[in-house]
């Protein structure tokens, strides 16, 4: 006997809430090779037909793959070659399944992450990398809890390349730079972003403002201050930007240690960001797929102190406050059942990571996004 709790059509008035009646009929079924024998419904309103595969992660797939697999072994620095060797499929394949459980990934974090204490200290620092070639650096700007090292947030800025370079070098940039545009003040966008959120979601109160902790850019200073955060403080709403210099050693004690923490962690986990990698990132929203469910996976799955006691290990999210109930709920509503965007309250960045919103270095036409 089925029981689905919604309809998949977004125009349906069952979409969002269906009634508890039944609200659908058998019709019939399809015969698939990686699924068998397929029930099909019809839904008794808006008269679309649906079947048990709509509601699941394997929708229009023609082979089955480990999802939790894939996700464990993506977090631990396998990259997609390897993936594709692991499974015996091809790399087209194994990004698409990835893709499917970035969604998830954003899904669950949209879901989750409003349940974290909303009042302890955010470290926001940008994580440097490469996208195409090396003539197109990126700042990955991160926003981390300070103590529960949890994953607030991500977003993406293509820079110029910077430092010293041979006449041949210049020769090349010039050539590649022709055929792109740069996002003026994009580190700004970036940062403003992660603000926007951060008003949203962790907005100061009386006696517990909103600590910020960043390194001394300018950028960060220059979007700070044209903030609403910042310009419409009053007595009851505070916030406290702390700056720590650069150069300062990366130990527990450094005030930044939750964002010296994450770099560390994705310089190892994530094969697209090792030092001289032949990995690194070809197409920027297929980037940060893999960053998604990387991002999952630390709050969510990875302990939050490898060497606790078993009894008393815990995850990241666990630590930043979020019910252990919900984590564990979570995670296997994240690998079961098929999140609908429409039915779903993402914010502008969760949106644009969706969308594939953020461009690659010169190419010209839109990122591919599934009509469903």
């Amino acid at each position: 006997m089925h029981h689905f709790h919604f309809c998949p059509n977004p125009a349906c008035a069952y979409h969002q809430h269906a009634p508890k009646e039944r609200w659908f009929v058998a019709a019939g079924f399809y015969v698939t090779k990686t699924f068998g024998k397929v029930q099909r419904f019809r839904c008794s309103f808006c008269g679309k037909y649906f079947s048990t595969q709509t509601f699941s992660l394997d929708y229009f797939a023609k082979r089955k793959i480990a999802y939790p697999q894939i996700e464990t072994l993506l977090s631990s620095s396998m990259s997609i070659r390897a993936l594709s060797r692991f499974f015996s499929a091809s790399c087209g394949t194994i990004q698409n399944r990835i893709d499917r459980l970035a969604r998830q990934a954003i899904a669950l974090q949209s879901m989750l992450r409003p349940h974290a204490h909303p009042h302890e200290s955010v470290c926001i620092d940008g994580f440097v990398s490469f996208d195409v070639s090396q003539y197109f650096p990126n700042n990955i700007t991160l926003a981390v809890t300070a103590d529960s090292q949890f994953f607030l947030a991500a977003t993406h800025a293509t820079l110029r390349r910077s430092g010293n370079t041979t006449e041949a070098q210049k020769h090349r940039m010039s050539l590649l730079y022709r055929a792109c545009t740069f996002e003026p003040r994009s580190i700004e966008r970036s940062f403003r972003e992660l603000l926007d959120r951060l008003a949203q979601e962790r907005m100061p109160q009386l006696w517990q403002p909103l600590i910020l902790i960043t390194d001394e850019k300018q950028e960060y200073r220059r979007a700070l201050y044209r903030h609403p955060l910042f310009r419409f403080q009053n007595a009851d709403h505070r916030l406290v930007h702390l700056t720590v210099h650069s150069t300062e050693p990366r130990t527990w004690y450094n005030p930044l240690f939750g964002a010296n923490y994450m770099d560390r962690e994705l310089r190892k986990d994530q094969a697209a960001h090792r030092r001289e990698t032949v990995c690194f990132s070809r197409n920027v929203a297929n980037m940060l797929n893999r960053f998604c469910v990387y991002m999952a996976w630390h709050n969510y799955a990875k302990p939050f102190r490898i060497k606790a006691n078993r009894k008393a290990r815990m995850t990241h999210a666990e630590a930043a406050g979020i019910p252990r109930q919900l984590v564990a709920t979570g995670r296997s509503w994240m690998f079961r059942e098929r999140a609908f965007v429409s039915r779903l309250s993402l914010d502008a960045l969760d949106q644009k990571l969706w969308k594939r919103a953020f461009p690659t270095p010169l190419k010209t036409s839109a990122e591919y996004l599934p009509r469903y």
